[in-house]
């Protein structure tokens, strides 16, 4: 670029041209922050709902239902008895 074609430069004791500090955001802005609060809210909803790498959900159809127990059945059923060995209670220590 030639050195003529250059805009001149300002001397130093010209003053500044006054610049308004605060610009007001345009429509545009406003929507582009709008848009995107409100997009990270369905973001982080749906995170909530569907956990990635979580359980997915098992619904219960008829067929895969638990079956109750039949007269004497005891284990593999709904309904039955789970054996506890119960320890019994330590003495209490003498003074």
């Amino acid at each position: 670029m030639p050195a003529d074609a250059m805009p001149p430069t300002p001397e130093p004791s010209a003053p500044l041209p006054p610049v308004d500090p605060y610009r007001p955001a345009s429509r545009r802005q406003r929507l582009r922050v709008v848009g995107l609060t409100l997009l990270t809210v369905i973001v982080l909803w749906l995170l909530l709902l569907y956990r990635p790498g979580g359980n997915p959900y098992r619904y219960v159809t008829a067929a895969s239902a638990p079956v109750p127990c039949r007269p004497g059945q005891q284990t593999g059923c709904v309904g039955g008895q789970a054996n506890v060995l119960l320890l019994p209670a330590a003495s209490a220590p003498s003074r």
